[in-house]
């Protein structure tokens, strides 16, 4: 967090970095403004920076900005759609859409998340909770032993723990969505 904020606090005319600092600051300080005033710093230097769109777009799904979650996240996509961090387009997609209720776009982007990161497990439980609300028990079984191979002892109270939700209703939607999706206590 220490550097995180020196590197916002040092302005400078590195987007990257300005972008990285931003999401460590939703990340790990839950600060969500100080991110998208850092996102903001960003696009001014570089408006076509794929690494912060795919930041700011799970930020804002976070935040419950979802159609601008979704615009940022398609346009990352479009600018560098062969990038190596290619999945973090695709969870700002999923934080969005679930937040918005839509749980079958969650599952394809959920999905696209996974296949561009399989060991990555945050895609791995929107995906769960995703298929757990749209009632297909059976797919979300599927994942959850996934889930659990890559994460032993993941429980429904520890994966929450990823979504940065500012939405209260949107973690209770989600701890509801993977207990239906077979995820343990």
């Amino acid at each position: 967090m220490h550097h995180a904020r020196q590197a916002i606090a040092a302005g400078g005319d590195d987007a990257a970095a300005l972008a990285t600092a931003g999401f460590v600051i939703a990340v790990a300080g839950r600060d969500f403004e100080t991110a998208l005033t850092a996102f903001d710093r960003s696009f001014a230097l570089s408006s076509s920076s794929a690494l912060a769109l795919s930041f700011s777009s799970i930020v804002r799904g976070w935040k419950g900005d979802d159609a601008i979650a979704v615009e940022q996240a398609n346009r990352a996509l479009r600018l560098s759609p062969f990038d190596p961090w290619l999945y973090m387009p695709y969870i700002g997609l999923a934080y969005a859409h679930f937040a918005a209720g839509r749980f079958e776009e969650t599952v394809a982007a959920a999905s696209l998340a996974i296949q561009s990161n399989p060991r990555f497990s945050v895609p791995q439980i929107l995906h769960a909770a995703a298929l757990g609300s749209v009632d297909r028990s059976e797919d979300a079984k599927t994942v959850v032993q996934r889930l659990l191979e890559l994460q032993p002892g993941l429980t429904v109270t520890t994966a929450i723990l990823s979504a940065r939700y500012a939405n209260p209703e949107n973690l209770v939607a989600l701890g509801k969505a993977l207990r239906q999706a077979g995820l343990p206590e």
